[in-house]
């Protein structure tokens, strides 16, 4: 059981608290689902409860946390472990050793445990995550969501009472994230351990709570049940920036239109009662259909301006796997691709040779016309910006302010233009509060604005964003994008790494479809989607509003594949006289 009462903390140096009144309850055997925005303070709500904060971080803490009876003031972090177990958004950060049996044994060997017991604690948490013949595993070789599960049961093995997950998928592909959520789910249901999850990815995770706790501002201003808080908490969510799932977007949007539907959440029985409501309202609609293919329709082109020419590009690591296999690419100037694909299909890879971190066993690339093979990476970063998944790898100095101002100054620009460009990038990222904070003080998600801020202070030509929304919450990551697509308006060109479908299909005119080192699918978003068993057996999962289109066809309704909610409101609510 965890019991906190009145809860405030300010982190050192910091004015403003964090935290502020925290009033929480959580029986034994509850999911609860923690949400808010980046930097509402829920990670440094869950830190409270083993004593990261304060005793690692420092600062000023008030107020009582108790677990399973335990003050938490008065134990140290480690003598916590037994009873909360904390995995974070990077697996890596909590992996020590080589292999999978020694780094699930790290935690109770430091506790000093016989060794019976710590073997018995491995087979349990094995047995437990389902990799019971990978103790000799090197942790290396293991895929994402592999190492997530090998976090988990390194917590696992201090046998606590409480597990609390902060974006535990954020940077794993569906595969991965189905394989971490099921795990959390069956700790919950048949171990009847309390579960705490932080997570962005809503329709995924919505249907395991039995609770939802939602932050703003460091005080918790909604606490209840999924149905509640989704069904009646639409307008309150959207203003902070919560996503909401997109069967509950769908309800309210048709709800609002027709006010005969009821807020939904994403279940077998409630999509089937949509499809049917759909159907009932898109038959009297057939005029309105017309005119949204019409309207929708790609316009011909003429044969645009190469930006970026790929041929027969190949690159085989040091292990032999091949991770390209006869790549052929052409991208013009000024479009918005996105680039997608399980993890390890090769997008990064792929990527990583447009700025010449790496060199190709074969073919060639081509920017501007311009053979890359023996640009110097300085000289390429002035033309094509790069965001990495980690924000922590492209963050070196120690303001935000000086963090903007490094690149510009390594090219000479004079002071005048710098300052012009860091103020606009501040601007663009909403940062302007942090410009003399540190950047590793700010949470995830504003550290990954801080690395795209950077990025786009140089004013590339093409702007490259490997995965630039993890760990940002549904506001902020809208605002990005939507800055984004105004520089693509202005003839940048933009490629989208992600693994996020809704980000896709709202944003990117064009979708290329990786799979073991080739692609697979390219062309217009619409059409890509259209073609949904082969992103099936790439391991790519689509949104609600994606699997409508082909369900409808089944019933008879002659409706062109659908993107967005909003487009599915256009053809039900457009004036169809």
């Amino acid at each position: 059981m965890i019991d906190i009462q009145n809860l405030s903390y300010t982190y050192p140096n910091m004015s403003k608290p964090t935290l502020s009144g925290i009033d929480l309850h959580i029986d034994d055997g509850e999911f609860v689902l923690l949400l808010g925005a980046s930097g509402s303070g829920k990670s440094t709500l869950i830190q409270c409860l083993n004593g990261l904060v304060p005793k690692i971080a420092g600062g000023n803490l008030e107020g009582e946390i108790v677990i399973n009876g335990k003050d938490v003031r008065n134990y140290k972090v480690h003598q916590m472990a037994s009873d909360v177990g904390i995995i974070f958004q990077n697996p890596d950060t909590q992996l020590f050793s080589l292999t999978v049996g020694k780094d699930i044994a790290f935690g109770p060997e430091n506790l000093g445990m016989p060794k019976e017991e710590i073997l018995g604690r491995i087979d349990r948490a094995m047995h437990t995550i389902g990799m019971g013949d990978m103790r000799d595993r090197f942790v290396f070789t293991l895929s994402g969501g592999e190492k997530q599960r090998v976090a988990i049961a390194g917590t696992l093995a201090m046998e606590p009472h409480v597990m609390v997950l902060d974006e535990p998928t954020s940077d794993l592909d569906p595969v991965g994230t189905g394989e971490v959520l099921s795990l959390v789910r069956k700790l919950n249901q048949e171990k009847n351990m309390t579960i705490i999850l932080i997570e962005h990815k809503i329709d995924e995770v919505v249907h395991l709570a039995d609770r939802v706790v939602v932050m703003d501002q460091g005080k918790i201003i909604m606490d209840d049940t999924p149905d509640k808080i989704f069904g009646d908490g639409h307008d309150q969510l959207k203003s902070i920036g919560i996503a909401l799932p997109q069967l509950s977007e769908i309800s309210h949007a048709m709800k609002n239109g027709s006010g005969d539907f009821e807020g939904d959440l994403p279940t077998d029985s409630s999509y089937n009662t949509m499809l049917a409501r759909l159907c009932q309202l898109l038959r009297d609609k057939p005029a309105n259909i017309a005119r949204f293919r019409v309207a929708h329709t790609p316009p011909t082109r003429t044969a645009p301006k190469p930006k970026i020419e790929i041929k027969n590009l190949r690159h085989t690591f040091e292990d032999g796997k091949v991770a390209l296999d006869g790549i052929n690419l052409m991208i013009p100037e000024g479009d918005f691709v996105a680039l997608i694909g399980h993890n390890g299909a090769g997008k990064t890879t792929l990527i990583n040779h447009l700025i010449g971190f790496l060199k190709p066993d074969n073919g060639t690339i081509f920017i501007d016309g311009n053979d890359i093979s023996g640009m110097r990476v300085a000289t390429l970063a002035q033309s094509v910006g790069y965001l990495f998944q980690n924000p922590d790898n492209q963050i070196f100095t120690d303001s935000v302010t000086k963090e903007l101002k490094f690149g510009l100054e390594n090219i000479k620009l004079r002071d005048t233009l710098i300052e012009e460009r860091v103020n606009r990038a501040i601007s663009m990222m909403e940062l302007g509060e942090f410009r003399d904070r540190h950047p590793h003080s700010l949470s995830r998600g504003q550290r990954q604005r801080l690395a795209v801020a950077s990025i786009l202070a140089m004013e590339p030509d093409i702007i490259v964003l490997d995965e630039p929304t993890t760990g940002q919450d549904w506001g902020h990551v809208n605002k990005f994008l939507q800055q984004i697509r105004h520089l693509n308006e202005l003839g940048k060109t933009i490629i989208l790494v992600t693994h996020d479908m809704n980000l896709v299909a709202g944003y990117a005119r064009r979708t290329v479809v990786m799979d073991h080192g080739t692609i697979v699918l390219d062309g217009d978003t619409r059409h890509v989607f259209s073609e949904q068993e082969i992103l099936e057996k790439t391991g790519i999962t689509l949104p609600v509003i994606i699997r409508l289109s082909p369900d409808l066809l089944k019933e008879g309704i002659d409706i062109p594949p659908l993107l967005t909610v909003h487009e599915l409101s256009e053809i039900v609510f457009s004036d169809s006289g």
